[in-house]
């Protein structure tokens, strides 16, 4: 029946599968959609990274995969996945929409791991509150940023090996995050954060306090503020392409290009914004530790979540390397407010998390402009079989 729904209506269906994920009908058509919208990609919007990719796959000459190894050995690729992914498309079809199709599935089929993991630890009937976290959950997948392939594709992985490693305890998710790195170069360092989560228990009121002064410095700093940072970095990353990569993204004439785009300005201000929501309930929570109900689980999510605060927002003025560690506080701060919720229904709580699509509202709306951009209305409004 849901497959049917999703005939007539693929987004629709899509939204709510997303609610009731213990079903194998709808986790299937959660991945589809995710197919379906990196097949309806239009390439027209010239600042979207889908447009870029498309002329890159347009023109790309398969690799072996001894040839791609040796390059990413030799240090002059950053990471290996998306000439994995292109090499082996590009042998079955030269369509760029088949392409980001396979991006969609690979990924989806991921983001659909994730959000079953978030809906696993809902034990209350729906309510706005809840309603409102799973939404967020759903915005966070980020599908605009689908062209985007290589981050698009190791953040969902990241997030899930990071929940079933610290939370779950299967050590078998080491792996994931340990391939994350080679689909996106960044990650390495964010390895280094979950391990430092998993392995190390740091004092809650330390975490607390960094957590808090790196949201408030996020507001203050720049790039330039990094260059000491960098100059670290790179001289301990044998990978010429890596230290190429970072070493730009600290110049003063990327963070200039940066600041020309209206779509940085409006992440900034959005940022800012996180920052300050996240400062009011890290106090909220501090103020009220004695009264809140928690348990050795929905601790462990908290020293996660302020320690990934701390990482994120302290990175969140570099370039635009910072945006994506915020997702994973973001993502981090709605589980926990998803189980911190249900053992304390309090009216404070209730308004933070209602208060949640006014705070990020350039976020969500910045996701669904871009949305647009890449696919157009049809993938919204008209039954498959039009579609296609």
């Amino acid at each position: 029946m849901r497959l049917i729904l999703f005939v007539v209506s693929p987004l629709l269906t899509f939204l709510y599968s997303c609610f009731d994920l213990r079903r194998r009908s709808a986790q299937l058509c959660v991945v589809l959609f995710f197919g379906l919208f990196g097949y309806c990609h239009s390439f027209e919007d010239v600042r979207a990274d889908s447009r870029r990719k498309y002329e890159t796959f347009t023109r790309y000459t398969p690799k072996s995969l001894d040839t791609i190894v040796e390059e990413y050995r030799e240090g002059t690729r950053r990471d290996a996945y998306e000439e994995l992914l292109f090499s082996t498309v590009r042998r079955v079809t030269p369509n760029p929409h088949i392409m980001m199709m396979v991006v969609g599935l690979v990924a989806g089929y991921v983001y659909m791991l994730v959000l079953k993991r978030f809906m696993q630890d809902r034990a209350m009937h729906y309510d706005a509150a809840i309603v409102v976290l799973v939404l967020m959950m759903i915005i966070e997948s980020n599908i605009a940023l689908m062209g985007g392939i290589r981050n698009f594709t190791a953040f969902p992985l990241y997030i899930y090996s990071l929940l079933r490693l610290t939370l779950d305890n299967r050590r078998i998710w080491l792996v994931g995050l340990l391939v994350t790195p080679l689909i996106h170069f960044s990650y390495i360092i964010a390895v280094v954060v979950a391990l430092v989560a998993w392995l190390v228990r740091l004092p809650r009121t330390l975490l607390h306090y960094l957590a808090i002064t790196a949201c408030l410095a996020s507001l203050l700093l720049d790039t330039s503020s990094y260059i000491g940072a960098i100059e670290l970095f790179t001289s301990g990353i044998d990978n010429a392409a890596i230290t190429e990569r970072v070493t730009n993204y600290g110049s003063s004439d990327t963070e200039a290009h940066f600041n020309r785009s209206l779509t940085t300005r409006l992440l900034r201000v959005n940022n800012q914004l996180s920052a300050l929501y996240i400062v009011a309930l890290l106090i909220y929570l501090r103020r009220h530790a004695t009264t809140l109900r928690t348990t050795p689980y929905t601790e462990k999510i908290y020293r996660m979540l302020l320690l990934f605060v701390a990482f994120s927002f302290a990175l969140t003025p570099f370039s635009v390397v910072g945006q994506r560690y915020i997702y994973i506080a973001m993502v981090l701060l709605y589980l926990y407010l998803l189980n911190l919720y249900q053992l304390n229904r309090s009216a404070p709580l209730r308004r933070f998390i209602l208060a949640m699509p006014l705070v990020f509202a350039l976020h969500i709306a910045w996701t669904l402009y871009n949305c647009y951009c890449v696919t157009g209305w049809g993938i919204y409004l008209l039954p498959l079989p039009l579609l296609i």
